[in-house]
């Protein structure tokens, strides 16, 4: 189930970045801190999205008070996660702790795009 969802985000989420680099180009021209900020936020968004769906999937073979301590130790662990990039940004100014954050949106916007061009194309209104 996760690798067909993957299958799903990846190319979107290198679009994403391409199209969300190629904005801030004429603004902020080459910096590799941007870059790096943008890279390393996708990487933890990509294995964010792993983390959340190993443990669905293995949420659902357990019982109900089994599952709810896997969902809740995998929800600390993704965001201490994020967290984790988030202070190395801040602290190290290696990577722009603002193009780091921007990767997260991407499931959402990928989902919310696909449902808006299907409806689309079976001719209803969004």
């Amino acid at each position: 189930m996760i690798n067909k969802e993957l299958t799903f985000l990846l190319p979107r989420t290198f679009l994403f970045d391409g199209i969300l680099y190629l904005i801030t180009l004429p603004f902020f021209g080459f910096k590799l801190d941007m870059l790096l900020g943008l890279l390393l936020g996708t990487f933890v968004m990509l294995l964010n999205f792993v983390i959340l769906g190993i443990s669905s999937e293995h949420a659902v073979e357990r019982q109900v008070g089994a599952a709810k301590r896997l969902m809740a130790l995998s929800y600390f662990v993704r965001f201490a996660i994020m967290g984790c990039l988030f202070a190395f940004c801040v602290k190290t100014q290696y990577a722009n702790v603002v193009m780091a954050a921007v990767p997260m949106m991407y499931p959402r916007w990928s989902y919310t795009l696909d449902a808006a061009v299907k409806k689309r194309k079976e001719g209803k209104d969004l």
